[in-house]
Parts: C-alpha cells; sequence; structure tokens
C-alpha cells in the first residue's frame, strides 16, 4: 500500500509536464536569479553609482576624483553640474545614487586663516529613498582617502596640531615636504595598511552563494511539498479517503506512501538547486560531500513531514491553501529564505530559530563549510522536526481509520 500511494503520487506528476516542470525546473531558475542578484548586492561587490562634481579644481580634489573613477567597487559618473541644486536635481532624479562635491581643497588652510565653508571641503548629496547607499559612499571615500590620498590626510592633521599651538607653519611646511617626497617615492603609509583581511571561507568555496542556494532551497521544499500533500485534503473531499481507509493498513500507510515520494522529490530538487550552484557560481560540494547528502535528506524529509502535519490539521482546501502560501511564506521572510538574518533586528533574529528555514540554512552552511560535526545541532533539529510531522500526520490519519 505504502508503494502503491507513492506510485500513484509520482504517475501523477510525471503525467502532468506543467507541474513536472514547476516541481524540478522552476527552482533552479529562481535560485539562478535570486544568486545572480545577490551575489552582487552584498558584501564588498555592492556598486553604488556615485556621481562626481568637482568645483575647486584643485591638485587635491583631482587625484581623488582620479581614484574614486579608478576604484572597481564604485560606477562613478562625472557630472555636469556648476551648483549644488543641479548635483541635487541629478540625485533626485535617480540619474546616480548618490554624490560627492568637491567644492574646496582638500589641503587645510593654513592656521591663520578664518574658517569658512570650504573647511568641509566634501558635500555629499544623498537620496533618502537610497539610505543604503550613503554609508557605502562615506565609507568607500574614507578608504580612497587613506589608500590614495594618505598625504593629504595626514596634512590635515598636521593642520590641526599647528592650530592648537605645538607647531608652527615651519615644522607644517616640512612634515607636508617629508609626505610629499614620501608619496613620490611610492612608499607606503604604515596607517593606509593598517588592517589585514582574513576569510573563514574554507578552499574556494563561495559562501555567499551557498547561502542562498541553501535558503532557496528550504523555500522551495517547502512549497513543493505542500502542493503534494495537499492531495490529503482532495482525497478527504472527493470521498476517496474512506475507500482508501478499507485498504491494509488504513490511512497510515497512504501517509507513509506520500511522505516517502515527496522527500525523493525534495531530495531531487536540491540536487538540481546545488547542481546549478556548483557549476554556476562554483559552490564545493565534494569536501563534505556525505554531511551535504545527510543535509539534503532531512531538509526535504522535515519538508515532506511538516506539509503532510498541516493538511491532515486542515478542515478544507481553503485552509490548506492558506498555510501553503502565507504560512510557508512567513516561516521563510523570518527564517532568513529572503533576506539574510544578520540585517534584521536581534528579537527577530533570535524568532528565526523557531522556523524550519532558519536551521535548513545552518544545516546546508554548516554542511558544505566544515562537515557533519559542524552540522550536528542543525541536523538533529531538522530529524526532530521530521518526526514530529511526520508523527502527527500519522496519529491524525490513524485516528480518522479509527
Amino acid at each position: 500500500m505504502i508503494g502503491a500511494a507513492f506510485r500513484v503520487m509520482a504517475l501523477s506528476l510525471l503525467r502532468d509536464r506543467a507541474a513536472l516542470v514547476m516541481a524540478f525546473v522552476l527552482p533552479t531558475v529562481i535560485f539562478s536569479i535570486f544568486a545572480a542578484i545577490f551575489s552582487g548586492a552584498t558584501g564588498d561587490r555592492i556598486r553604488i553609482h556615485l556621481g562626481l562634481a568637482d568645483f575647486a579644481h584643485t591638485v587635491a580634489t583631482g587625484r581623488l576624483v582620479d581614484a574614486l573613477a579608478a576604484d572597481p567597487s564604485l560606477r562613478v559618473t562625472r557630472l555636469p553640474a556648476t551648483d549644488l541644486d543641479a548635483v541635487a536635481q541629478a540625485v533626485r532624479s535617480g540619474e546616480v545614487d548618490v554624490a560627492l562635491v568637491l567644492r574646496g581643497d582638500l589641503i587645510a588652510a593654513p592656521a591663520g586663516d578664518a574658517p569658512g565653508p570650504v573647511d568641509q571641503p566634501v558635500v555629499l548629496v544623498e537620496n533618502p529613498a537610497k539610505a543604503l547607499a550613503t554609508p557605502i559612499a562615506l565609507g568607500q571615500l574614507q578608504r580612497v582617502l587613506n589608500e590614495a590620498l594618505p598625504d593629504v590626510v595626514l596634512s590635515r592633521i598636521v593642520a590641526d596640531v599647528e592650530r592648537t599651538g605645538k607647531i608652527g607653519p615651519d615644522e607644517r611646511r616640512f612634515l607636508e615636504d617629508a609626505f610629499a617626497e614620501q608619496r613620490a617615492r611610492k612608499e607606503p603609509f604604515s596607517f593606509a595598511a593598517l588592517v589585514e583581511r582574513r576569510s573563514t571561507a574554507a578552499g574556494t568555496a563561495n559562501a555567499r552563494i551557498s547561502y542562498y542556494a541553501g535558503a532557496i532551497t528550504a523555500v522551495f521544499l517547502l512549497f513543493a511539498a505542500m502542493q503534494g500533500a495537499m492531495s490529503l485534503v482532495e482525497e478527504r473531499e472527493t470521498g476517496l479517503t474512506e475507500r482508501l481507509m478499507a485498504g491494509p493498513g488504513g490511512l497510515p500507510v497512504v501517509v507513509l506512501g506520500k511522505f516517502g515520494f515527496l522527500t525523493l522529490q525534495g531530495l531531487v530538487q536540491a540536487g538540481l538547486i546545488f547542481l546549478a550552484a556548483a557549476l554556476l557560481y562554483g559552490v564545493e560540494i565534494g569536501p563534505h560531500w556525505p554531511a551535504f547528502l545527510t543535509a539534503c535528506l532531512l531538509v526535504s524529509a522535515m519538508a515532506a513531514g511538516l506539509a503532510l502535519a498541516a493538511c491532515a490539521l486542515a478542515a478544507s482546501r481553503q485552509q490548506a491553501h492558506l498555510a501553503s502560501t502565507f504560512g510557508v511564506l512567513l516561516l521563510s521572510a523570518v527564517g532568513g529564505s529572503m533576506v539574510p538574518r544578520f540585517l534584521m533586528p536581534p528579537w527577530l533574529q533570535q524568532a528565526g530559530w523557531l522556523t524550519p528555514n532558519a536551521w535548513a540554512i545552518e544545516a546546508y552552511q554548516s554542511a558544505l563549510g566544515e562537515g557533519f560535526a559542524a552540522a550536528a545541532p542543525a541536523l538533529a533539529v531538522m530529524g526532530a522536526l521530521t518526526l514530529c510531522g511526520l508523527g502527527l500526520a500519522l496519529a491524525l490519519a490513524a485516528r480518522r481509520t479509527a
């Protein structure tokens, strides 16, 4: 009877070409689209469109403009504007995401000069609708100043010291000449290379893409399992359940057959998504493939078990549809399948651990990164959720049989 239930679901899927495409092709296509979007929208690959307007036209501002334009992490457009209003209009109209206006020399004025507006020689024009662009632009500006114009940065610090009276104009000129000589010799300034970057990435694995592969897999496995498990509701509403109850083993064996099919279907779906991740984005699966396969199996079984339990609890097809749409979307949003959880408020990050999506993503990430030892807690949670979901579905089926 278990095999018969499995065979019925398999034949129903194979005979419906549209359903077959949506089950096995659509998840891979959606993952590829999301991976292309998010791989360039997080971390150091965010390339904001920066507008530049140089009103001062000094040697220092020219160096800064050239350094920003040559930076590969920015898309720079030199604005032909002649005043701040024109620059603001370019930002407001969406021509650029954010703009920098160089209205004064970057070299600080002598200590005896009266301070003026050009003591803040750089003006940042931002658009509240693109608030994320502002801190990125400021961070990139500071980085470029430190890397390409360290002598200018140090000269402004020396000017501040001069204003305190600790050094005089002669000492300031001496230091500025020393900075210029060091720059001419192309010798690095120590503070410009103060930080060494180290990554937790192992090998050449693309950790960013593997995250989204796990996130998209969790969503689609839940959606697909809910659609397949909805046959429980359809059979109940059409009266087929009464006939199945008369068979050997009653409804529980039918539920087990459906669970087996949905688990296998999810395993294939997960495999296709991660195959695309490996071929298109270089995600490494080989080093920890046993842990990865275990994660795929348990995540698929978890989705099948929870879907069968939800449909067994649903009193009508409408309730099952609500669970398969709003329920899965809510779990996916809170669990990090749509937006990485580290971008969420702290309380929502903690709430994410109450969703299967968060644990599924953690299982994939840990399995691919470090293997069984690191993935064990997440795999245990997946196993527990599978047993709870399948146990509830079997208990409800047995009660109807009785």
